[in-house]
């Protein structure tokens, strides 16, 4: 079981990416499947722990349960092979309940990077009401404190004057998912 976790601050392209990564996939005829965290958690109000914990016993995360229960049906059509994204602000708490989720994954982390100013730009193309400049503070701090934290056991994409089916074909190229046979 494999994963390519994509992560790096709001508006760096991870979905984009990610939609581009499968579409190249499709295209080669390879398996895979295709979860977007900020999915697995959209839901109001937030669970307490103690539902969770009636739920699962032990988690403490609806992020995990819902990971779970989609891997289980991905899995049981067949698949081996998972492109997730994800801001990923603590990667080790992310790794957790990923792994409590999926435990016989291998992990494979993408961390997207853009300058400022061209993050700023992406986020005013997608951001729009009350909250954009928000949106684009909680962006800069993200890629700021991604920028200070060790990337050992990383793939570092630079995205700036990219584009999406450039960056995907690297990334898959880099995982060995774009030289494999075809499957059924």
């Amino acid at each position: 079981m494999e994963i390519v976790l994509i992560t790096g601050p709001a508006g760096v392209g991870k979905s984009t990416l990610c939609w581009e990564m499968s579409a190249q996939l499709t295209a080669a005829q390879i398996s895979h499947a295709v979860i977007e965290t900020d999915e697995l958690d959209r839901v109001f109000p937030r669970p307490s722990s103690e539902d969770l914990e009636r739920i699962r016993p032990g988690t403490t995360d609806v992020s995990s349960i819902n990971l779970a229960a989609m891997w289980s049906t991905y899995r049981a059509l067949g698949h081996s092979r998972l492109i997730m994204s994800g801001v990923m602000a603590h990667f080790d708490f992310d790794r957790q309940w990923i792994l409590a989720a999926i435990p016989d994954a291998r992990i494979t982390v993408v961390r997207m990077v853009a300058t400022e100013p061209i993050l700023l730009a992406r986020l005013a193309r997608r951001e729009v009401g009350s909250g954009a400049n928000e949106q684009a503070q909680r962006s800069l701090r993200q890629a700021r404190r991604m920028a200070n934290e060790s990337a050992d056991g990383m793939f570092v994409v630079p995205t700036d004057g990219k584009m999406p089916a450039e960056l995907a074909e690297v990334v898959l190229r880099k995982v060995g998912w774009l030289s494999m046979r075809p499957e059924s």
